[in-house]
């Protein structure tokens, strides 16, 4: 019994360190944008979300500057995938999303970490 106990430790010593142990490394693919993060911002969404993030009520544009990173980024996420965000069930974005199409089509794309970041940025320097 003691022999089986030790032979399948080694066996699963030896399985892990062929696998290495489930650490690979995901390479996330590199995506050229047309315009850098800040560009996108300046260009595309200060009008309506404002100089720091802050958003207006009178164009019913909500506050891009109150969230943590993680947050926005699941925000944009859902913006940017209709819905289909961490959360699973539907966005209460759906202007937006119609809006990140037509923004996309001018080049206007983004990626997602680096404008959560941004807007991270954004509100610490207000």
């Amino acid at each position: 019994m003691k022999k089986l106990f030790i032979s399948t430790i080694v066996s699963l010593f030896a399985v892990l360190m062929i696998t290495g142990c489930g650490d690979k490394e995901v390479k996330k693919e590199k995506v050229a944008y047309k315009y850098t993060t800040v560009q996108v911002y300046e260009q595309a969404c200060i009008k309506c979300h404002g100089k720091h993030g802050e958003g207006n009520p009178e164009k019913k544009t909500p506050a891009l500057n109150d969230r943590t990173p993680a947050e926005m980024a699941q925000d944009l996420y859902d913006v940017k995938n209709g819905g289909t965000g961490f959360g699973g069930g539907g966005t209460e974005h759906e202007v937006m999303e119609h809006n990140m199409n037509k923004l996309v089509d001018k080049g206007y794309d983004y990626d997602i970490d680096s404008m959560a970041e941004f807007l991270s940025y954004l509100a610490k320097n207000q």
